[in-house]
């Protein structure tokens, strides 16, 4: 009898999980308990943070797997000198990519609490990445203005100081996004530029249109790996 599996992804402000065979469900830190959790015999877990949940799922399955970030997987070789210090979240993401485009030099952003950027050669060779405030980060970055409001859907030049903050902020993000496309695309004229994390919906019409985006790929590349070495 095969083994059924369940991919969990618990990030600094939400946990998201699937099986084989189920659609990809979500919840805030706060709001997750892990009875909600379908059963399974194996699971296969990347965390970044909310190591206490961790603790508090590890008992529900037969078989428990943390997994780090490692030198090499698949065709995947990792810049970092010590592949721990990587985000779990870069990695897999990284592996999710890669399985979708082979043999193309790869752009991976990740737009969470933290914003990531990976660039990945056309043999997956990891050239080393960037990491950036979020949007939630930039927006209490400053005593002044600080907010926790992370509306997205304003634009242009404000006449209040409080829309002038969020659409700074906001500006300052898809910015910095655009720059580094512009600068991977200059160096890659064939390169894939990828981008998955909570608010790629509320920017993605400030984003080229060759820009793949993706919903899960954490899940994605625990599921890769998972076959790889299960």
């Amino acid at each position: 009898m095969s083994q059924s599996n369940i991919f969990i992804d618990i990030g600094n402000s939400a946990v998201k999980w699937r099986t084989l065979e189920s659609d990809v469900y979500s919840k805030n830190v706060e709001e997750f308990l892990t009875s909600m959790l379908p059963q399974a015999d194996t699971a296969w877990v990347s965390a970044v943070a909310n190591l206490d949940i961790v603790a508090d799922i590890k008992s529900l399955f037969k078989e428990f797997h943390l997994v780090q970030s490692q030198k090499k997987c698949n065709n995947l070789v990792v810049a970092y000198d010590d592949p721990s210090c990587l985000g779990s979240d870069r990695f897999f993401a990284m592996l999710g990519v890669m399985n979708q485009f082979s043999k193309k030099p790869l752009l991976v952003i990740d737009i969470g609490s933290a914003m990531t950027f990976d660039v990945i050669d056309r043999d997956g060779i990891h050239q080393g990445g960037l990491i950036m405030p979020g949007l939630g980060a930039l927006r209490i970055s400053f005593s002044k203005f600080e907010t926790t409001d992370l509306t997205t859907n304003i634009d242009g030049l404000a006449r209040n100081t409080s829309d002038a903050w969020k659409n700074g902020t906001q500006a300052m993000l898809i910015s910095s996004i655009n720059d580094q496309i512009e600068k991977f695309n200059e160096i890659y004229s064939d390169g894939i530029v990828t981008i998955c994390g909570g608010f790629v919906d509320e920017i993605k019409n400030e984003l080229s249109n060759s820009v793949h985006i993706f919903d899960n790929l954490v899940l994605d590349g625990l599921e890769c790996y998972s076959q790889t070495v299960g």
